[in-house]
């Protein structure tokens, strides 16, 4: 029972430590490959330029009918399709792993597929297996090896209708097709590193068997977010998306050429290779420093041939990794945030080396590190030079003399060495509780589909003086039954270990003066800036409407801004009724996203809140949101009194920091839980962990 029970706080520690993935997530740096049919007509119908859409998804933005796209198969020779070429520059760019279209959304397969004549060996002169192709040159060459594959089809007739935002639902018979063609591509050329699942909009069994099919056939590869439900083991930020926040779980960013077209456009305006390399190095180093991987396409010509402006940008861009290899292969994000004086950085698994990535434009950079030692400092692409001067916070850097960097790399990349694993000190955390309101929100990147994609909150951070040891932990009843992470040791919130209180509220004395609604379209986490933060608010993008506690809109996203003054400082008990999507912002300060489909019962989500007031003048902010259903509803509750539970936790090893995570959720039965300590963590943990209300004070 001792080996037993040591055996599975190891595994806690290695689900929830954070660690570099081995080869994977450390390799940081991959080469996209957008190649089909599309490829022939690249961005031309009619003998017009397509503007409109992305030019692999010529068929529905231009061309229109299915066989008039077809007959491209006949001309699909992919003559000048080399597979060891597409690899020598991948590793000539630095890139450690190639991720290739299997099939696109046109539905045509560049593998030999027993599922469908309509692939690159049975219909086309070409009569060539491209992905066994690739796969070989890819395990030859000792690189990682990926597939792209789209899970809608808009050759299969059981896949009908499709519309034009791609995120369509998956019908019975298409879904096992796909799994058809996945069980396939996972058998049939060796080790697959990476599945790069791609639109549609799945239900959750679904992508949750796709999901657990992938690491039955091959259980290292990694799954992409886009299979939907959060059933991945990274996710995907839109495309040439770069969140601005750090994440807790593993993420990438897919990015093109030019934002325009991922498959090959013959009229793309391209501009400076050199302007376009500094362009893509500077967000490769963006993403890495954020923690991230950086997925870059290429897209050739119709011939299989590479497009010259690609190879050159890939090539340079290699020519700026090569002197600086160690600060973005198998590191992590520094354990500080970026600000003014403060650079991007990355740290080294071991800890002992910390890269900084600084315009070359700047002179002055400041490290808070206000006890770490150092023994060497570096730069590893410059000819400048450096000197230091250590103050009580931290490290106060000059690089003197004209910057000169390697291959005209953007950024000069400063290496210090320090005698100890760097760290820097926890902040204190302001009051004698612990609440979500006061402390660092862990972040991930959560997505039922492309359309829904959100900053997720998967954990909160306190630190302080003392250690945390003894605690009284309280609740609602909206977080009963979780399954929780104290740093970590795991303990279910239980009403029945913990005592039971009712709290009354005076209502009275919070007066709900003003309400105003905007509109908004496109993804559930986008925002316009003014809408949420109260320091750029601009009237004129609002307009007043009676005080109502209940709305319906058929736009697809609506914010409503209530204005309310609180004669003296209080708990405010609110649910939050929703059909699909609800954000909730209390004065500019984001406190919940919550996505979900529509209930079948026609009921609505619900959303509890215990709100903290001060006296004074509150503004909060919600997000109806719309992405399946006709219309957004959501409906404001104010409760009397609210039922908080108080439980005591003994942390078995005391810290002064204090990390509080999902461990199980509440709704996913006992074989589910169990399931969710396998290695490859089946259930969704990127979905935000909904403890809104919870509240840690320590004891004696």
């Amino acid at each position: 029972m001792r080996r037993i029970k040591g055996a599975v706080l190891l595994l806690i520690a290695l689900l929830f430590t954070q660690h570099i993935r081995a080869d994977w997530y450390g390799d940081k740096y991959s080469m996209f490959v957008h190649y089909g049919l599309y490829s022939i007509p690249a961005g031309v119908w009619d003998g017009k330029p397509v503007t409109q859409g992305y030019s692999e998804q010529i068929l529905t933005f231009g061309i229109g009918f299915s066989d008039w796209y077809e007959a491209y198969t006949q001309l699909f020779d992919a003559s000048a399709f080399d597979a060891e070429r597409i690899v020598q520059l991948a590793k000539k760019g630095g890139m450690r792993s190639v991720v290739m279209t299997a099939k696109h959304h046109d539905g045509f397969c560049l593998w030999r597929t027993q599922t469908t004549e309509y692939n690159a060996y049975d219909a086309t002169p070409a009569q060539r297996d491209l992905i066994a192709e690739l796969a070989e040159a890819c395990h030859r060459n000792g690189i990682g090896f990926g597939i792209y594959f789209s899970l809608i089809d808009w050759h299969y007739p059981y896949a009908m209708p499709f519309s034009s935002h791609n995120a369509d639902p998956i019908t019975p018979p298409h879904h096992e097709y796909n799994k058809k063609q996945v069980e396939e591509l996972l058998t049939k050329y060796g080790k697959v590193d990476e599945l790069w699942f791609d639109m549609g909009s799945l239900r959750p069994e679904q992508s949750k068997e796709l999901y657990e099919l992938v690491h039955t056939l091959q259980p290292s590869c990694q799954v992409s977010g886009r299979v939907g439900n959060d059933y991945a083991d990274f996710s995907v930020m839109a495309d040439n998306e770069y969140p601005d926040y750090a994440m807790e779980l593993p993420w990438q960013t897919a990015a093109s050429m030019f934002d325009e077209t991922w498959g090959y456009r013959s009229w793309q305006e391209r501009g400076s290779a050199e302007e376009k390399a500094r362009e893509k190095f500077t967000a490769l180093v963006k993403v890495v420093t954020g923690g991230g991987k950086y997925l870059l396409n290429i897209g050739p010509k119709g011939d299989g041939s590479l497009v010259p402006f690609e190879e050159e940008v890939i090539s340079q861009i290699g020519a700026m990794i090569e002197p600086i290899k160690e600060a973005i292969y198998n590191t992590v994000k520094a354990p500080f945030s970026v600000g003014e004086g403060t650079p991007w950085a990355t740290l080294s698994a071991g800890g002992k080396e910390l890269y900084l990535f600084v315009p070359t434009t700047e002179k002055e950079i400041y490290i808070p590190c206000p006890k770490a030692k150092y023994s060497t400092i570096t730069l590893l692409n410059d000819s400048r030079s450096v000197t230091v001067k250590k103050t009580s916070s931290g490290l106060q850097l000059r690089l003197q003399g004209v910057s000169k960097t390697v291959a005209n790399a953007p950024l000069t990349v400063v290496k210090i060495v320090f005698k100890e694993p760097f760290t820097t000190d926890a902040p204190y955390t302001k009051g004698k509780q612990f609440t979500p309101y006061n402390a660092e929100v862990l972040y991930a990147h959560s997505a039922i589909d492309y359309y829904t994609g959100y900053k997720s909150i998967v954990g909160y951070k306190w630190g302080r003086k003392q250690v945390f040891q003894k605690l009284l932990c309280s609740f609602t009843e909206a977080e009963q039954g979780h399954q929780l992470l104290f740093n970590k040791q795991a303990v279910e919130l239980s009403p029945t270990k913990a005592h039971t209180e009712e709290v009354p509220i005076n209502l009275d004395g919070i007066t709900w003066v003003k309400m105003e609604v905007a509109q908004q379209g496109g993804r559930f986490g986008v925002h316009r800036t003014s809408f949420i933060d109260t320091k750029t608010y601009n009237a004129s993008d609002w307009e007043e409407q009676p005080i109502s506690m209940e709305r319906t809109s058929k736009g697809k996203a609506e914010y409503l801004r209530y204005t309310i003054e609180v004669k003296e400082a209080t708990n405010m008990p609110l649910e939050i009724a929703y059909s699909e999507g609800m954000m909730l912002f209390l004065n500019g300060k984001y406190i919940a996203g919550e996505i979900a489909r529509p209930s079948e019962t026609d009921l609505l989500h619900k959303q509890f809140f215990v709100l903290p007031l001060t006296k004074g003048r509150h503004v909060l902010t919600i997000k109806s949101y719309r992405r399946w259903g006709y219309q957004a509803r959501v409906a404001l509750s104010l409760k009397k009194f609210y039922t908080k539970y108080t439980q005591e936790v003994i942390l078995t090893e005391p810290s002064n920091r204090l990390i509080l995570k999902e461990w199980a959720l509440p709704s996913m039965g006992k074989e589910a839980k169990k399931s969710s300590t396998s290695s490859q963590g089946t259930y969704p943990k990127a979905r935000s962990i909904g403890l809104y209300n919870i509240s840690i004070l320590p004891i004696r």
